[in-house]
């Protein structure tokens, strides 16, 4: 009876055993770490899906795979492994396309908008699905460009509707952008205190700067008046440290406000390439 007892443990142990490897090398199996994969992605937790998807590809070749890995270090800003991952896609690849304008997109992500543009004069292909889209992130990197831009008629060529809308207002504020001019304020301020300020937008500095030098003119024109000599010249010359001080500053201010309308023209360029994804096709894996 024992002997039987024992049998039966060690017969139980023995299938224990074997059922877990079993689990365990099922868990582990490519199909099983290609779905755990795919819930990764969509849960948009990048990296660790591409570090998936690179166990997944040991055991089997997948273009698909090899186009999601790149996609997710382009979304959490690894550009330049992007790059090679979407440079290495084949030809054959349903995704080949795709690739290709993911990896211009990706340049341009890396502001490297120079090369770009020589990369896409190298590329010439007719049958290229995505030529539109193409063409519609070369017009919106002209937007960083140093350069001012002279023409925007060909932009309805590629544009429409509300994109259009936002493309004329960004090409017009940057074609003509509303600066205001640091020497016409130091000169408004030279001629009324503290008005070049309010010209520059700043109007409490503005008021506050014309009460100040008006108060120190007051006092010094009492003071001379009354003749106190020494609390004369005293005012004079703090009037004359304010006045100058006030003649700087509104030129300072002007430049002040001609960089916060350069960082909000950037931003809202920025926010609108967002909005639209950059103008790519899109891909949707997590149906």
């Amino acid at each position: 009876m024992i002997k039987v007892l024992l049998c039966l443990v060690l017969f139980s142990s023995i299938c224990l055993s074997q059922e877990k490897d079993f689990i365990s090398n099922d868990l582990h199996s490519p199909a099983n770490i290609k779905l755990f994969a795919d819930y990764l992605f969509c849960q948009k937790d990048y990296l660790r899906s591409s570090l998936e998807y690179q166990n997944y590809l040991k055991s089997f070749y997948n273009d698909t795979v090899e186009f999601k890995i790149a996609l997710g270090y382009q979304i959490i800003g690894n550009y330049d492994i992007a790059l090679d991952k979407f440079d290495s896609i084949k030809s054959k690849s349903e995704f080949y396309y795709a690739s290709k304008f993911e990896f211009y997109k990706t340049e341009f992500l890396m502001n490297d908008f120079a090369e770009l543009n020589n990369s896409i004069k190298d590329f010439k292909n007719k049958d290229f699905p995505y030529n539109k889209n193409l063409k519609q992130l070369v017009y919106a990197s002209y937007l960083f460009s140093r350069n001012n831009l002279t023409d925007k008629s060909r932009l309805k060529l590629y544009f429409s509707g509300e994109a259009l809308d936002e493309m004329n207002k960004f090409y017009s504020w940057k074609n003509d952008p509303p600066y205001k001019s640091p020497v016409l304020a130091s000169i408004m301020s030279a001629i009324i205190p503290g008005s070049g300020k309010i010209y520059a937008g700043q109007l409490e500095d503005g008021i506050t700067a014309f009460v100040v030098n008006g108060l120190f003119g007051y006092l010094a024109y009492s003071s001379f008046t009354h003749q106190h000599e020494f609390r004369g010249w005293l005012f004079s010359s703090l009037g004359a440290f304010f006045y100058a001080g006030n003649v700087y500053g509104s030129a300072a201010s002007a430049q002040i406000y001609n960089a916060k309308i350069s960082f909000d023209f950037i931003q809202s360029v920025k926010d609108f390439l967002e909005s639209k994804n950059y103008f790519s096709p899109g891909y949707d894996f997590c149906k």
